[in-house]
C-alpha cells in the first residue's frame, strides 16, 4: 500500500511486523521514483561491497580507513613530480576521485535507501534483510567496518602530509539520508537488535569525532555550502540519537549563517564567487532547505526567517527561481551545463515547509 508523498514525510510509517518512525527528509516513494520496480530489483542484485574493496591500497594503512582525494586537485605542471598538488576549481580531476571511497560510500548509502524505501512502500521482506546485510557489513561485521572517522577525506596530494583535509567532509553529508533508512527500518526483518544497536554505536562515535576532531571543528567554521552542509548532517545524526537539544543547537545556528550568507536580494556571494556559481548556490540552498526540514520539529523556523539586513531563504530561492527555465541566462560563472529544471526539487521542497509551516509554525531565532 501507497501513501501520498506528504503524507510519507509526516505520519509514522506501519511496516509489517511493527511500527518505524517517520522518515526525516526522504519520501520513499520518490526514492523509489517512475520504476520502483526496476530499482528494488537492481538493489537487490548489487553486489555487498565493503570499505575494505579499495581501487588501491589505503595509504593509512587500514583498509577500514575511508579514503578520497580532493576533487579538483591536480598535477603541478611546473614542478617535476607534480607536488604539491594545486587547485583548479570547477574541473574535477575524475582519474584521481576514482582512486579514492567515494563510489563504495555511494554505493551503500543509494543501495540501503532504495532497499529500505522497498520495504517502506510495500513492506518487501527480501529488501529489509538485504538492507539490514548491507548495514551489517559496513557498520558492525569487525573483518569489513568502516572506522566511524574521516580522518582521510579528500586528500590534497603532497599537502599537510597527505592527511585528510576539512573540506573532504562535504563527502558525507549523504549520512542525513542514512538516518531516513535507518529509521525506515526500524523493527523491520533482520534489523535485529544486536545490528540496531551496532549501527547506533557507530553513528555515535562518527557524530563525536565530527563534532571534536580538528577536521570536524574546521568544517563547522566554513561559511560557504561547507559549513551549511556540515550543519545538516550533524542535526540528523544528533536527532537520529535522541540529542535534541544538541541538534536545536546545531540548527540554530543557521540563523546567524543565512546572515552572511545570503544577501536581500537573495545572492549568495559566496558561492557566486565559484566557477560554477550556479550549481553551487544551488546545492548552498538546497543544503539550507533541508535544515530548515530537520529544525522545524525542533521548534525552529529557518524557512521563514528574514534577516536584519533582509536576506533569507525565501528571498534565495527567489533569486534563482528565474534561471530554472534558462539556466543559460545566468549572469555570474557557470562552467558546467546545468539543464532547464535543475531548480525543481528545491522548489518542491519549499512547498513541503510551506505545508508545514501551515499546520503550526515553529519560533524564529
Amino acid at each position: 500500500m501507497k501513501l501520498p508523498p506528504l503524507l510519507m514525510c509526516l505520519l509514522p510509517l506501519l511496516p509489517a511486523g511493527g511500527q518505524a518512525a517517520a522518515p526525516l527528509l526522504a519520501d520513499p516513494a520518490a526514492v523509489l521514483g517512475s520504476a520502483p520496480a526496476q530499482k528494488i530489483r537492481a538493489a537487490l542484485a548489487a553486489p555487498i561491497v565493503d570499505i575494505t574493496r579499495k581501487a588501491r591500497p589505503s595509504p593509512t594503512g587500514d583498509p577500514h580507513d575511508y579514503i578520497s582525494y580532493g576533487r579538483y586537485w591536480w598535477p603541478d605542471p611546473t614542478k617535476p613530480d607534480g607536488f604539491p598538488y594545486i587547485q583548479k576549481d570547477g574541473h574535477p580531476n575524475q582519474a584521481q576521485i576514482a582512486l579514492g571511497d567515494e563510489r563504495l560510500l555511494g554505493g551503500m548509502l543509494n543501495n540501503t535507501a532504495i532497499l529500505a524505501a522497498g520495504w517502506a512502500v510495500d513492506q518487501r521482506e527480501d529488501c529489509a534483510r538485504r538492507a539490514a546485510e548491507w548495514l551489517r557489513a559496513w557498520f558492525e561485521t569487525p573483518a569489513t567496518r568502516l572506522t566511524p572517522s574521516f580522518a582521510y577525506a579528500q586528500i590534497r596530494l603532497g599537502r599537510d602530509h597527505n592527511r585528510g583535509s576539512a573540506s573532504g567532509l562535504i563527502d558525507t553529508r549523504g549520512f542525513a539520508g542514512l538516518v531516513d533508512t535507518l529509521r525506515l527500518l526500524e523493527g523491520a526483518p533482520g534489523m535485529d537488535a544486536a545490528l540496531a544497536a551496532s549501527v547506533r554505536d557507530w553513528v555515535a562515535a562518527y557524530l563525536d569525532w565530527l563534532t571534536t576532531s580538528p577536521n570536524g571543528r574546521k568544517e563547522h567554521e566554513a561559511r560557504n555550502n561547507h559549513g551549511s552542509w556540515y550543519l545538516v548532517q550533524a542535526v540528523a545524526l544528533a536527532r537520529y540519537l535522541g540529542r535534541d537539544e544538541q541538534a536545536r543547537a546545531l540548527a540554530r545556528e543557521d540563523f546567524a549563517r543565512i546572515d552572511w550568507q545570503i544577501e536581500p536580494d537573495g545572492r549568495q556571494p559566496l558561492e557566486i564567487t565559484r566557477t560554477d556559481g550556479l550549481d553551487y548556490s544551488r546545492f548552498n540552498l538546497e543544503a539550507h532547505l533541508k535544515l530548515a526540514r530537520l529544525a522545524a520539529p525542533l521548534g525552529i523556523d529557518l524557512w521563514h526567517y528574514a534577516a536584519p539586513h533582509g536576506g533569507g531563504l525565501r528571498r534565495a530561492l527567489e533569486y534563482l527561481a528565474p534561471f530554472n527555465s534558462a539556466p543559460g541566462t545566468w549572469p555570474h560563472r557557470q562552467l558546467a551545463v546545468i539543464k532547464p529544471g535543475f531548480l525543481q526539487p528545491l522548489l518542491d521542497e519549499s512547498a513541503r515547509l510551506d505545508d508545514s509551516a501551515a499546520a503550526g509554525r515553529p519560533a524564529g531565532p
